[in-house]
């Protein structure tokens, strides 16, 4: 899952910027930003082609990251057009200018202070409104390429995938034969999978007001979680390749639902905004879910960007990945009492975190925890005791290349890595992951890469004793694992 883009983050900049009535400013223009300690005859080795991925830390707290794209396609810079180039011996200057929300030009300008060589640059970032200065930071780029020494594939074959004929798919469900794939704002995409080799589109359903964040499929079912208006259930009994979605829940409260896990008659929903809270929803009758109670996790703000994203439940407890609040753990027993107030038994504070897996290996219950942040890790925590949980293991993931989803499934780990495709680790030892094979989907000369950080394979799915997973560009993959 993706969170924020830099241009939304900071298009809130350009709000009252107006039009400049003082002396013309020019304060992102490249002699205008300073550069001091820099050794900028590093910067002669730069190889400016390609697609580049870059974290920026702005001066007014912003921190994220973004993509650069030189070629193929339009030149582009955060995802707006590349308005100026200049690269030469001694200089990386990049810019955008874009019309800003109430008049004027709102400015994007990247100056290289050094080059690590051909394919890494360090510098200044700064935004301005009518050329002067809103904000400003430091950045990191690296160009996207594939790891040193791998090949297309390894233990991993791609068995057959489906394009998704708009938008970009981010999310999908298998049931009986058929894959339910998502698009954002473009809609329900539904793909005859009974061969695997040749998925087949056999419909596609759009709806004005949705925009779809995460589904779920339990027996004939369909639940699809948006971004701002609740649920929509979609009901697969009379016609699976056609599913009816005529029926919502939670829209009139406009509920995000960014995860979903199902434990029983009981249906678990992260959701980010408005509350940030975990809605729990009976489900005995699944086309007519009723609410039980909205649970906000002990002691996470809001405010501080402690956001449930992911979620699971195994064995009466409650896991969720809450961005900077860590990894949390709660008892969901109460849920049958009068109360239905679950009890929070725990948590870990490491890393930020946006997605988790959960399982068990022996006695013990493991979660395997990361997030979609820039230099993001994996880690291998055991959760056997809520109130002390212990890290076992951590596995480092390329700064360049972050973690979109992951699914365990026994003793195998599958995870979405974006750039780096798809990655297979064996945890059959509670520990650090090791890997167990792969398959890399990206390819810059891909159509439409190079838009965003948050670019290439967002999402795994395993059904069926297949691997099913989700690429921005390329829609419904199917895998075949062998260990």
């Amino acid at each position: 899952m993706n969170r924020f883009s830099l241009v939304t983050a900071t298009a809130l900049l350009a709000f009252g910027c107006g039009k400049d009535s003082s002396d013309n400013k020019a304060e992102c223009r490249l002699e205008a930003i300073d550069l001091p300690g820099c050794d900028r005859s590093t910067l002669s080795a730069v190889q400016a082609e390609g697609i580049w991925n870059a974290n920026i830390n702005l001066d007014d707290g912003y921190s994220g990251p973004s993509a650069i794209r030189f070629s193929p396609g339009d030149p582009l810079l955060v995802g707006l057009s590349m308005t100026t180039k200049q690269v030469t011996q001694d200089t990386f200057y990049l810019a955008s200018e874009v019309p800003g929300t109430s008049g004027g030009t709102l400015t994007y300008a990247f100056a290289g202070c050094k080059a690590n060589g051909p394919g890494e640059v360090l510098g200044v970032v700064r935004v301005c409104g009518n050329g002067s200065t809103v904000s400003q930071g430091t950045f990191t780029a690296i160009r996207v390429a594939r790891r040193a020494g791998e090949s297309e594939s390894d233990r991993v074959e791609l068995l057959g995938q489906g394009a998704v004929p708009r938008g970009a798919a981010n999310g999908v469900a298998v049931a009986n034969g058929y894959a339910y794939v998502i698009a954002g704002s473009e809609g329900l995409f539904t793909f005859n999978v009974k061969d695997p080799a040749h998925p087949a589109l056999v419909s596609e359903q759009k709806f004005s007001t949705d925009t779809f964040t995460s589904l779920l499929v339990s027996g004939t079912t369909l639940y699809l979680g948006t971004y701002a208006t609740g649920i929509r259930i979609c009901d697969l009994t009379a016609n699976p390749e056609v599913p009816t979605c005529d029926k919502t829940v939670l829209a009139d409260v406009k509920v995000r639902a960014d995860g979903m896990a199902k434990d029983g008659n009981l249906l678990y929903v992260a959701s980010p905004q408005p509350k940030a809270d975990i809605v729990i929803l009976d489900v005995t009758q699944p086309l007519v879910p009723t609410l039980v109670v909205r649970y906000l996790v002990e002691g996470a703000s809001p405010d501080l960007a402690e956001y449930p994203y992911a979620l699971a439940v195994q064995d009466n407890r409650l896991y969720v990945s809450n961005w900077s609040y860590g990894v949390t753990v709660t008892d969901l027993t109460p849920l049958a009492t009068a109360t239905k107030v679950p009890k929070f038994l725990g948590r870990y504070f490491g890393a930020y975190t946006s997605a988790l897996a959960v399982g068990r290996l022996g006695d013990s219950t493991v979660v395997y925890q990361g997030s979609d942040a820039w230099g993001s890790t994996i880690l291998a925590l055991d959760a056997t005791n809520p109130a002390s949980i212990v890290q076992r293991g951590e596995l480092p993931l390329r700064r360049e290349a972050t973690l979109g989803g992951m699914t365990l499934s026994g003793t195998t780990l599958y995870v979405a890595n974006y750039q780096d495709g798809l990655r297979v680790y064996d945890v059959s030892t509670l520990g650090t992951p090791k890997a167990a094979g792969y398959f890399n989907t990206w390819n810059e000369s891909d159509p439409g890469r190079g838009k965003s950080y948050f670019d290439g394979l967002q999402g795994v799915h395993v059904a069926d004793g297949l691997v099913y997973g989700w690429d921005t560009t390329r829609g419904l993959l199917i895998f075949r694992h062998t260990p």
